[in-house]
């Protein structure tokens, strides 16, 4: 099983969401981090989820954050009809920095 821990900020404020189908509540938001790439830095976008916790009123943008969990990525179209890749982190440790 791989895990993947970042540290990064917040894009957005996080929000609740509904599970499908009566599933169980969820937390959603966006961390991008900055990493170099040779001698560029470029800034990479993770989709985070996780369970609700009362640190869920605090994610706010700009907020730094430390993300550990379990990654995945997704593959889509963009708009200009490019392939691409969206890094996604189901959160099992949340802390505020």
């Amino acid at each position: 099983m791989q895990r993947i821990e970042i540290i990064g900020n917040l894009a957005k404020d996080a929000v609740r969401v509904e599970g499908q189908n009566g599933g169980n509540p969820f937390m959603s938001f966006t961390v991008i981090c900055n990493e170099k790439k040779g001698d560029a830095e470029v800034k990479v976008s993770y989709e985070v989820t996780g369970a609700l916790t009362g640190v869920l009123d605090f994610l706010k943008t700009g907020k730094q954050v430390f993300v550990a969990g379990y990654p995945s990525a997704r593959a889509y179209m963009t708009k200009d009809d490019q392939p691409a890749a969206q890094m996604r982190i189901n959160a099992h440790t949340i802390e505020l920095i």
